[in-house]
């Protein structure tokens, strides 16, 4: 992955995550733009990204990747595949960042994709339920509003 050029940078600050300016993922270099025909590589790059050892790397991943959710006027049930498949362990993750950017993506996922998402949103499941019991109460009440959303 390589920075982006300064015209392409974004300040993200999302509700109890990273709070740090983020470069958008680019793959070679290049701006990331929507209609890009790379963008399967450009989220299997945010995927693998998000199971990084590193708690930072993990962290702009998952903002990386809501950033690429909100750019995209439609996405494909291949893509919300990919994205659960980044999003479960960033919901099991020890940093609360990770977990609360997690949540924000699945609440995305949800309201954009809603019964579509249904065949790939049983595998979070279990992971939700367990952010019901977390001892950050931003990230409990976070995960019962995906809970009921996910479940409506």
């Amino acid at each position: 992955l390589a920075p982006a050029h300064d015209s392409t940078r974004s300040s993200l600050r999302a509700p109890g995550g990273c709070q740090r300016r983020l470069d958008r993922w680019t793959p070679r270099g290049r701006p990331m733009e929507p209609s890009d025909q790379s963008s399967r590589d450009d989220l299997a790059e945010l995927v693998a990204a998000a199971q990084s050892k590193d708690v930072r790397e993990r962290c702009r991943a998952v903002q990386a990747a809501q950033e690429w959710v909100h750019t995209r006027e439609a996405l494909a049930p291949a893509a919300a595949a990919s994205l659960i498949e980044a999003i479960r362990p960033a919901l099991a993750d020890s940093s609360p960042k990770v977990v609360q950017g997690a949540l924000e993506l699945a609440g995305t996922l949800v309201e954009r994709l809603g019964d579509t998402l249904s065949p790939h949103f049983s595998g979070l499941w279990a992971p939700i339920l367990e952010r019901l019991g977390d001892a950050k109460p931003s990230l409990r009440e976070r995960a019962v509003e995906l809970a009921v959303s996910g479940a409506t």
